[in-house]
């Protein structure tokens, strides 16, 4: 590949439908090969990828030159290529997803401009899903306990009040990596998938003909299995914190007698619905991204 293609950088965030949008698009990688689109998954972004992205002490010849080697094995002659990673920002353990004063993914600037400039000389366009903080941070935890040690909720989000995890800082510290950046809500999601197909792959019309991936989703933690969880923890925190996870999924499944895990108070919902609301207006009307929603169709 003498020169880079034109890149779709999906970065995330986690817990915001990102595998499902990976998996529908990996369903069509086929199609996509035989209209010049490559698709790189996130488990070859860490296989073939992440020496680039992650550069550590390589210097950018090196980088840009692994890029070109992982992309010219994994999508040769391909003219555009999607690469998907929701941890290009960071990962879901506390101290890579909230920094002081409620930053989320707090050195999301400098990883992603590592992550950028692996693809030297090529066009990158970088997008990037949202999703209310008061159900993203929970998701956020329930992920966390498969990867790091046990830690409680309340510690978990310890020091962010309601009305500081901001998308807004976090799409402006995004900005200055990138001066073309995409965003969607989960919300929003199933609506705008088509767009985001769309705009993933640059083919207009291309995400109409998709039908989505039947994708079971990873079951949450319901409010008595979250319960079980803590107590069980407070009782001997030398457990192992993932086998009393799976026992307290099985015994309390989220379901018409146990709803989903809901830790904030009436006042703490509130201030995080403010702050939302104040983001999504300011995205839509004051920042440079490119915004897509069901009204855009």
């Amino acid at each position: 590949m003498a020169h880079l293609p034109s890149i779709a950088l999906l970065v995330g965030a986690h817990k915001t439908a990102s595998t499902h949008l990976q998996t529908t698009l990996l369903s069509v990688r086929e199609r996509l090969a035989e209209e010049g689109v490559g698709v790189v998954g996130p488990r070859e972004v860490r296989e073939f990828l992440r020496p680039a992205m992650q550069p550590e002490n390589r210097s950018l010849p090196e980088v840009v030159a692994l890029a070109r080697a992982a992309l010219s094995q994994l999508c040769p002659g391909a003219r555009h290529v999607v690469v998907m990673e929701e941890n290009t920002l960071g990962v879901t353990t506390r101290n890579l997803l909230l920094g002081d004063g409620g930053l989320i993914y707090p050195f999301a600037t400098r990883r992603l401009r590592e992550a950028l400039a692996c693809f030297n000389g090529a066009e990158v366009r970088v997008g990037l899903a949202i999703r209310d903080p008061a159900r993203f941070l929970p998701s956020c935890w329930s992920e966390h306990l498969l990867i790091a040690p046990w830690q409680p909720f309340r510690s978990y989000v310890a020091g962010i009040p309601p009305d500081l995890p901001r998308w807004l800082w976090l799409t402006n510290r995004m900005l200055q990596a990138t001066d073309d950046l995409t965003i969607w809500t989960y919300e929003d999601y199933p609506a705008v998938l088509p767009q985001i197909i769309d705009w993933a792959t640059g083919l207009k019309g291309f995400g109409a003909t998709v039908t989505p991936y039947e994708l079971e989703p990873r079951p949450g933690l319901s409010q008595r299995a979250a319960e079980i969880v803590h107590a069980r923890m407070a009782e001997d925190p030398g457990r192992d914190h993932k086998m009393v996870l799976r026992r307290a999924r099985r015994a309390a499944p989220i379901g018409p007698d146990n709803p989903r895990f809901a830790p904030w108070t009436p006042d703490e919902l509130a201030l995080f619905a403010d702050s939302y609301a104040e983001d999504l207006l300011e995205l839509a009307t004051a920042s440079p991204v490119r915004w897509l929603t069901p009204a855009l169709r």
